[in-house]
């Protein structure tokens, strides 16, 4: 279900992108059958970039019908762009402390084997597991149900989404649960029953413990059903990889799990090409398998393309190279040799995130589009 639902080859990757929707997509992205794009997979691992993405948008239905689309995008270079402005931190609650915590390092067992009784979220938790995608707005409401109904703090919980997420980007994930659980925006988000049988009709439902006013959820006990937690069981299972060892003087691209562009120095042939796994950054942010798989297949894109499973410190020969370059990432800022900049929607200087949130950096970097 997933290589179809998410194909790896290039063909159907672009013409996955070639037939996105953006009118469509703006005005029906919140329902569970709206027509999003499903390309967040290859934006996280850089197959595709974001202005690739807003220059088709703006062929197929021109700049005043993708705006939604393209501001949407935004938000992914602006989680990034946090991440890279704030370093690690963006891990920890970044603006105030999450309130209402009652449980950390655990989720709700509940919602770890999707018997919560919420039938849109239980049976996003067996696509999330089975394919490595749910849709966003489950996503958001999957957060509320852990966060601010729940009383989990939110890092445990997104660690777990992270693990599976075929689109799971670090910062976006982290940043996205915090939003949701307050430390990260003005205010908590919540969404009741009526919201859920709204854009899920589907699985409309009476009766649960969503099926009551805003305020009332916010302030309502932990419901019995989610009281008993776990720390989710997250093991990480790295590939054998390729055996490596760079001949002295060689010129060598350090690709990383945000880096599997085809398109960077293809017509350079007289470079190595290294993706490196390391054990470190998989600890750090786990990954399932299916995760690892398709990151793999991915890879197989870029002609030539070894994968070496250790830390990028033990690469044999890598000291007597004669050039090294990588793509600039947080997650890799160790990485030796030239780091690159990653391609932007807005210009390096223009885009600092600002403190007081998206849509104050986003009212600064819209007039750059």
């Amino acid at each position: 279900m997933t290589e179809s639902l998410f194909p790896t080859d290039l063909p159907s990757i672009h013409a996955r992108l070639n037939g996105i929707e953006p009118g469509r997509y703006a005005s029906t992205r919140n329902f569970l059958d709206g027509a999003v794009t499903r390309l967040s997979p290859y934006l996280t691992h850089g197959t595709l970039s974001l202005p690739q993405v807003r220059d088709v948008a703006y062929a197929l239905a021109g700049k005043r019908a993708a705006y939604k689309l393209v501001f949407e995008l935004a938000w992914r270079e602006f989680y990034q762009r946090t991440w890279d402005e704030r370093g690690d931190a963006i891990f920890s609650d970044l603006r105030r402390p999450q309130e209402g915590v009652h449980v950390r390092g655990e989720v709700p067992v509940a919602l770890l084997e999707g018997r919560t009784g919420i039938d849109t979220i239980d049976a996003s938790v067996r696509e999330l597991i089975d394919t490595g995608y749910v849709h966003n707005h489950v996503r958001m409401w999957t957060a509320m149900l852990a966060t601010n109904v729940a009383g989990v703090h939110w890092e445990a919980p997104a660690r777990w989404y992270h693990y599976h997420l075929l689109d799971g980007d670090p910062a976006s994930n982290a940043l996205s649960w915090q939003w949701v659980a307050g430390s990260f925006s003005a205010k908590k988000y919540v969404a009741n029953q009526e919201n859920l049988n709204r854009y899920a009709p589907e699985s409309f439902q009476r009766g649960t413990f969503l099926d009551r006013e805003y305020d009332a959820l916010l302030f309502a006990p932990c419901p019995e059903i989610l009281r008993e937690t776990a720390a989710p069981d997250l093991p990480v299972t790295l590939p054998t990889g390729d055996e490596i060892c760079l001949e002295p003087g060689a010129k060598v691209l350090l690709y990383h799990p945000f880096c599997l562009d085809p398109t960077w120095r293809a017509q350079e042939s007289d470079w190595e090409r290294i993706l490196v796994l390391e054990p470190s950054h998989l600890q750090k942010f786990p990954r399932s398998p299916k995760r690892i798989a398709f990151l793999l297949d991915l890879a197989k894109n870029i002609p030539g393309l070894k994968v070496w499973a250790h830390e990028a410190a033990r690469l044999p020969g890598l000291d007597r190279t004669a050039e090294v370059r990588t793509i600039s990432h947080p997650a890799f800022r160790h990485l030796p040799g030239v780091h690159e900049p990653p391609a932007w929607l807005f210009a390096e200087g223009l885009a600092r995130p600002v403190p007081s949130g998206f849509m104050a950096w986003w009212k600064r970097v819209e007039k750059f589009l």
